[in-house]
């Protein structure tokens, strides 16, 4: 069996373990990456930006590890063609034939249509490469704007920060984090991260355009405020990549339509991660893409296995603050909601009409806050 993984990321890798597990003695591993890098942890890559992390303490599984698993390794190749009737896959340096073929690989960031979008230093975050563009630029920058309040932008900013520059944060919501948080936690948020940070952040505010000549030297926001700024991150979401199989039978919405097999509607075609799209939901985050990758891994290897799902749920630092977002936020209200504020901290239990929580929002540390997580993922 010929089995080919298109992408080296947490899906194409979670899925390539799977399959080792069960592979047979002639069944051969192909994948193929347009990195120039082996597996590496993504989430990691926010951490980079401070200029205290390297290479080496973010790669999960190097080289070495595909070597020892009889995995051939295409790094630096990029994938031009897919012929599904064919089975063939075309990339810029050679042909491949397969018996079961993964899509794994991933998204990109969007990139708004800002005026002076095109200049220098204006960056997105997406890879390893990426990251070490920034931390370069970030060496004799002195002014870092961020765009975009979600939780990667917020956290893009703290680690600038900690790598010596001023950074600002321009989000359009009135708070951060505004799908993971309501808005006494998301003002708390920003609250904290300005006096313990020393973050600033435009809330309720639009980018018109990106000042300078050919590089960067400011940003213009729609009430008129212009704001310094010799190195700009995008932080404005991802979109999945499609590109390669829009005029072909592949069924696609927003991502590669897969089933809780992770099949897709053409046979021996698997996708996962954040290409893929199940059940009308873009996950477009690590964990879901490792379970996904393993779902897929397992059926193409011959089991009958089906996604579990994943609750929506973050438990993290941001910033080195507590934040908790898990569950069903209910922000349309429909059903009761226990508000807890203090100082420093706020916590919204959501209950169903049994009393039960399902859903939990926490800024700051709550003793309860490990019994209720277990109620909601319950």
């Amino acid at each position: 069996m010929k089995y080919l993984i298109i992408g080296a990321g947490a899906a194409g890798v979670s899925a390539a373990k799977e399959i080792i597990r069960r592979r047979e003695e002639d069944d051969e591993i192909t994948v193929i990456t347009d990195e120039k890098y082996p597996f590496y942890y993504r989430p990691r890559l926010i951490e980079y930006l401070s200029g205290e992390v390297n290479d080496e303490e973010i790669i999960i599984n190097g080289k070495d590890w595909f070597e020892k698993n009889d995995i051939n390794l295409k790094l630096n190749e990029k994938v031009t063609e897919v012929k599904f009737v064919e089975k063939k896959v075309i990339t810029d340096k050679e042909n491949y034939g397969y018996d079961k073929l993964l899509l794994a690989n991933g998204a990109h960031p969007f990139i708004p249509p800002i005026k002076g979008i095109e200049k220098k230093n204006v960056f997105a975050l997406r890879n390893l490469s990426d990251a070490k563009k920034i931390c370069k630029k970030a060496e004799n920058a002195n002014d870092a704007v961020v765009i975009g309040g979600g939780l990667l932008g917020v956290e893009a900013a703290s680690n600038l920060k900690k790598n010596g520059l001023e950074v600002t944060v321009i989000e359009r919501a009135n708070w951060c984090l505004n799908r993971q948080l309501d808005e006494n936690g998301g003002e708390l948020l920003v609250d904290i991260l300005k006096r313990e940070k020393g973050l600033k952040f435009k809330l309720d505010a639009s980018t018109e355009e990106f000042l300078g000549d050919d590089k960067v030297q400011g940003v213009l926001l729609g009430d008129g405020t212009k704001i310094k700024a010799d190195l700009v991150l995008l932080s404005t979401g991802v979109r999945s990549n499609i590109g390669l199989f829009e005029n072909t039978d592949l069924k696609i919405n927003n991502a590669v339509v897969v089933d809780k097999y992770m099949k897709t509607n053409i046979d021996d075609v698997y996708a996962a991660g954040d290409i893929a799209e199940h059940d009308g939901r873009f996950y477009g985050i690590w964990l879901p893409s490792m379970k996904m990758g393993q779902t897929a891994g397992k059926n193409m290897a011959g089991e009958k296995f089906e996604f579990p799902g994943v609750v929506s749920s973050h438990t993290l630092k941001v910033a080195g603050i507590n934040v908790v977002s898990a569950g069903n936020l209910d922000f349309d209200n429909e059903l009761e909601h226990e508000v807890e504020i203090k100082e420093q901290a706020c916590k919204r239990v959501i209950r169903d009409k049994d009393g039960n929580a399902v859903g939990l929002i926490i800024v700051g540390q709550f003793d309860d806050q490990d019994k209720l997580l277990a109620e909601v993922k319950s």
